[in-house]
């Protein structure tokens, strides 16, 4: 016996944020923006203590070194589409 999947679905939409008004958009898209810069803000902070302390250039700060750059390659390529 034959059993196959039955489906009358041909077509979805996503809604993002149900119930919010359209002129909600532009203040989630402002915290969206705010929580982005303050990633970078962090990250590159890191970056800078990292780049002109030579106490931490050990294995375990290359570790972190590591951990904030897909931080920030991560935070780049979703919050903007995220944002849009």
């Amino acid at each position: 016996m034959s059993v196959e999947n039955q489906t009358s679905l041909t077509e979805f939409f996503i809604v993002g944020f149900p119930g919010l008004h359209q002129n909600y958009y532009g203040l989630i898209a402002a915290v969206f923006f705010f929580v982005y810069m303050c990633t970078l803000v962090g990250n590159a902070i890191f970056l800078l203590l990292f780049v002109s302390d030579r106490n931490l250039h050990k294995p375990m700060y290359f570790i972190i070194l590591n951990l904030v750059v897909s931080d920030v390659l991560f935070s780049t390529t979703t919050l903007p589409k995220i944002i849009a």
